[in-house]
């Protein structure tokens, strides 16, 4: 029998590890581990949550401003607000993070990678960021290696609600934002607006020219209640990115290339639950519409280009609850997935890929605070044949919740994406990117909750990587990630909250000839310690310190990014039931540091604003 076999069932059904619930709205609740929503305790796998109130308390500009404050999630930034951002979930690559905005999967097919860019997606009217932290390829299928991130922007319920801020600061930069929420009878709403520009600063060291960024985004969301067991759910998101970059093929420092990059998600979605909410399902289609546009007075630079990605898919999930012992959850999926590119006006190189897959998963609890999960995929490309993922999870509470310990055995997989896979550039005989992952771990809380601390211990062994060899892409790549992530949450007193993070992560290359090398832009430590204090009249104090380690922007090893340590301090202060002022100073140190090898950092910066709740 297959050794993963043997593995995956020993995981299933014998082993204890720990998964990190951050503070937020629903944080109890978690949708990663299965595709609907269950306790978080339920799970063995490592999800984190932040809020909407969270996310107000951080003054978080972007997601990646959000995801920075996770325990071994890594953010390289290429320059200010708009330019290229990419998360590294650990150690992973970042085309190994599955992303999810609103249920639509967002990454970018037309991108040679299929990363997602998080650098044009602003938080302002994100509700709710979800995280998990390893693979879970079974119920999300390709590029779950490292994580998933999902994104959800305000849902439609509840009375009529308007949220709305707006900020002035830095490098004449402004933030404004508005999103009115309510329902009506059958019928619940979210629309909201945000708007972002910047002067920016030089991207590359050595430059003297600005380097500027406008965004813009709508956002919609409408749930129809049909009748008591039957839904309508409507989303769309569009955003839309113009942002200057510098680049060492055209005029290195002070090169006038620029970037405009818009995105249109689109989800319509049929939810049905019958026999008394034991079983739920729905039926779905989804669209993700990428256009990037690349514009640069050097021609031949290879930054004149005309970029475009699109994935149509259909889904249904089901989820059923036998008995309360056992619970089932499946789906059926169709994928169309089609790119196009051109540089310099060239014919556009057009490609495409139809994916079809299913799973079935299934949890048992055979005793009280025990629930055992395990489950198998299985998918067919049109142009690279079939996969097969399997997975289980354990998570124990003897003690109602102060006490979890947990453990997950995860596959992930990525396949070949339409620029490494198919010709001119690609290679048809690649195989997918595999990876094998062990999770074990615990969660306590004491003090009635008022003290919470989790432990993971985590190895990833990745086969089959991508790489390009000089002449075209080959199945050449190995891996090897092995990690522990520590958090503890402390609340003193009802107005203070103390949060510590820390993770060691060993990324490390396995194949030749960069065998036994850091894998780059990956930190082997990194940390973070928050305070956030309210005083009796309402005042709002809170500072952040990070703490992150040196990192290599190269495979072999010969380019050092040195690590850094930043504050950032914030404060706000209510004005009557409805106003609320704030403002913040990040950097305060003014500290001089590099993510990304030739790419400047901010300095210091301040930044004040109002928001509004009404």
């Amino acid at each position: 029998m297959n050794s993963r076999y043997l593995i995956a069932t020993a995981i299933a059904f014998a082993l204890p590890a720990a998964a990190h619930a951050d503070e937020g709205a629903d944080e109890e609740i978690v949708v990663l581990a299965s595709g609907f929503e269950q306790p978080a305790d339920a799970t063995g796998q490592a999800i984190a949550i932040i809020g909407r109130e969270r996310l107000d308390q951080l003054q978080s500009v972007t997601i990646g401003d959000a995801l920075r404050s996770l325990p071994s999630l890594n953010v390289a930034q290429r320059g200010p607000v708009g330019a290229q951002s990419s998360v590294f979930v650990r150690g992973g690559n970042s085309s190994q993070t599955l992303v999810l905005v609103d249920g639509v999967r967002a990454n970018d097919p037309s991108s040679p990678n299929a990363a997602f860019d998080f650098g044009g997606l602003l938080a302002g009217n994100v509700e709710r960021i979800e995280v998990l932290r390893g693979p879970n390829s079974i119920i999300w299928g390709s590029q779950a290696i490292g994580g998933v991130v999902n994104i959800e922007t305000a849902r439609p319920q509840g009375p009529l609600r308007l949220r709305a801020s707006a900020e002035y600061g830095a490098y004449d930069t402004v933030n404004a934002r508005a999103n009115l929420t309510g329902s009506s009878g059958a019928v619940g709403f979210s629309l909201g607006g945000a708007f972002y520009r910047t002067d920016g600063y030089s991207i590359f060291s050595g430059g003297n020219e600005r380097d500027g960024s406008e965004l813009a985004s709508l956002n919609g969301r409408v749930l129809v209640t049909l009748s008591d067991a039957l839904s309508l759910d409507l989303r769309t998101i569009y955003s839309d990115t113009r942002s200057a970059y510098d680049s060492e093929y055209s005029g290195g420092a002070n090169s006038l290339a620029g970037a405009h990059n818009r995105q249109w998600f689109a989800y319509a979605g049929l939810n049905l639950d019958l026999a008394d909410g034991r079983f739920r399902s729905r039926l779905a289609y989804s669209r993700s519409d990428i256009d990037r546009v690349g514009t640069d007075p050097v021609v031949f630079s290879f930054n004149n280009y005309i970029a475009t990605g699109l994935t149509d898919r259909v889904e249904y999930r089901g989820q059923f609850e036998l008995s309360p012992a056992i619970s089932l959850v499946g789906g059926l999926e169709y994928e169309h997935i089609r790119s196009s590119t051109a540089f310099e006006g060239a014919v556009p190189d057009q490609a495409d890929n139809d994916v079809t897959g299913g799973y079935l998963q299934a949890s048992l609890r055979p005793l009280a605070g025990l629930t055992i999960t395990g489950g198998v995929r299985h998918d067919i490309y049109s142009d690279y044949g079939a996969h097969t993922t399997l997975g289980g999870n354990l998570a124990y509470s003897p003690n109602e919740g102060k006490t979890v310990i947990r453990a997950t055995y995860g596959e992930g997989f990525r396949a070949p994406t339409l620029t490494e896979g198919q010709p001119p550039y690609g290679n048809p005989d690649l195989k997918p990117e595999t990876a094998r992952n062990l999770d074990l771990g615990i969660e306590q809380n004491l003090v009635d909750g008022r003290l919470a601390l989790s432990l993971t211990w985590f190895q990833r062994r990745s086969t089959n990587l991508i790489a390009f060899s000089g002449m075209r892409s080959e199945n050449i790549g190995r891996a090897e990630s092995e990690g522990v992530e520590a958090t503890l949450v402390m609340r003193p007193t009802d107005r203070l909250r103390v949060e510590a993070g820390y993770a060691r992560v060993n990324a490390f290359n396995r194949s030749a000839p960069n065998d036994g090398k850091r894998l780059p832009l990956r930190p082997a430590d990194s940390a973070s310690f928050s305070a956030d204090w309210e005083a009796p009249f309402g005042l709002k104090l809170g500072a952040t310190i990070w703490l992150v380690g040196d990192s290599f922007d190269n495979a072999a090893n010969t380019v050092r990014n040195e690590g850094y340590s930043r504050i950032d301090l914030r404060a706000a202060m209510p004005v009557g039931d409805a106003v609320e002022l704030f403002g913040r100073i990040d950097n305060l140190g003014d500290a001089r540091y590099q993510t990304v090898s030739g790419y400047n950092t901010p300095g210091r910066s301040a930044f004040v604003g109002a928001r509004i709740r009404i």
